[in-house]
């Protein structure tokens, strides 16, 4: 105890009488070092997160309810959606009737029959569009044309990946169509029976079960697919608070309702490709940032050393009355504890008082998602740790290499 205070007491001067400038210099690197172990990965696991954002509000919602493995319907679905309307935690909810057809474009202007035919194999959806916009928000993803009326007929929304022009951006990876606008008439065919739509809106999104799907409404759906059943294929849920997913859930199971469907959270729903890229995400991250707190290291190591090489004498002195070795590298070690800390806070500040803030408000425009920035406190906290040691260490070395030289030769500068 007696070591350690006379370290700190040290150490806490040589802080003091040291250059305000090389100082902050320090201060600044350990405070980058922090921000680029920190905010690296959250960048990288906040592009997969933004995805994740953007499956939950547009397509998944908070809670999913697909068919029983085996069957090719939701049983019950009529009783499943009395049920779903008595709980006043359901914010909103979606019914969706789904299949594959063919779709036509360019079927009256081809004058050879023997010609190729401008078709793509499509997901179609059916919704009442009413209650999909309540709970998606799809006509916010509009980008040309209307979003479909509940009073008309005939009309179809067309995924942004249907369209010609876009596959170049895709390597031809989709079926597209070409001359796709508002107003244009297509033919949507399903086993024998064909139909034309009249386009009446284009809608785009970054999650791909939007883009790359086509919308009627959903007694259309069902007279054209022959769906004389009410069971659907999907009814998603957005509750009014967040933390009400799980009640809502348990409360359908109770009701016995996971005898006719799979009541899943949207945690349980999601693709588990996604937390595998978010955890990969996150070790490249973890990976990059480690390479800064191997630089930062080096750092802290060469300035206690040659600040512990200048006071050679000075320690050599302190030695010969009697200050036991141990408290000297203490002292270097608060230094570099000093840095550390007060580097980290300042990392810290930023990150939580002005970065996180500023990400969600600007999100950064990947292809795929909007990237935010994502730093749970208990893993910053955990890098901290990492980051604080490994300084301590780079602080410790220096110093014990100098401070077990010979205390005469220390005192007299010799080597």
């Amino acid at each position: 105890m007696s070591a350690l205070r006379i370290g700190l007491l040290l150490g806490w001067r040589q802080i003091q009488r040291a250059n305000i400038w090389t100082t902050s210099l320090i201060i600044f690197v350990m405070m980058l070092t922090f921000l680029n172990l920190i905010v690296v990965s959250g960048v990288l696991v906040g592009l997969i997160a933004g995805a994740e954002r953007a499956v939950k509000a547009e397509s998944l919602g908070d809670i999913v309810i697909s068919e029983l493995d085996g069957e090719d319907r939701i049983l019950e679905t009529e009783a499943l959606v009395r049920a779903i309307e008595t709980y006043d935690e359901i914010q909103n909810y979606s019914v969706r009737y789904q299949g594959s057809a063919i779709l036509e474009a360019n079927y009256k202007e081809r004058r050879n029959l023997a010609a190729e035919r401008d078709i793509a194999n499509a997901t179609v959806t059916g919704i009442d569009p009413a209650q999909e916009d309540a709970m998606s928000g799809l006509s916010d993803n509009l980008i040309a044309g209307e979003y479909l009326n509940p009073d008309e007929e005939g009309y179809i929304l067309i995924g942004y990946y249907y369209l010609e022009e876009n596959a170049e951006q895709f390597g031809d990876i989709f079926d597209t169509l070409s001359n796709i606008a508002p107003g244009v008439p297509v033919r949507l065919t399903a086993g024998d029976v064909s139909k034309e739509f009249i386009v009446k809106g284009i809608v785009q999104s970054k999650v791909d079960e939007v883009s790359l799907n086509t919308y009627i409404p959903e007694r259309e759906f069902r007279r054209l697919f022959g769906r004389l059943n009410p069971d659907a294929d999907q009814i998603v849920i957005r509750v009014a608070k967040p933390e009400q997913d799980s009640t809502v859930q348990r409360g359908l199971i109770a009701s016995g309702f996971a005898d006719y469907a799979k009541i899943q959270l949207y945690e349980e729903a999601k693709p588990k490709f996604i937390t595998d890229i978010k955890n990969t995400m996150n070790l490249l991250g973890t990976f990059i940032g480690s390479i800064g707190i191997v630089v930062a290291s080096i750092t802290i190591f060469i300035i206690i050393f040659i600040n512990a090489i200048s006071r050679r004498q000075q320690i050599g002195i302190l030695k010969g009355i009697g200050i036991e070795r141990r408290a000297i590298e203490i002292a270097y070690v608060i230094q570099a504890a000093f840095y550390a800390l007060l580097g980290s806070a300042l990392g810290a500040l930023l990150t939580y008082g002005f970065l996180i803030g500023f990400f969600e408000r600007n999100p950064i425009k990947f292809p795929f998602s909007d990237g935010i920035l994502v730093a749970p406190p208990e893993e910053t906290f955990i890098r901290f740790v990492v980051l604080f040691v490994i300084t301590l260490v780079a602080g410790f070395v220096p110093a014990w290499l100098i401070v077990k030289q010979n205390t005469l030769n220390s005192i007299l500068g010799r080597k």
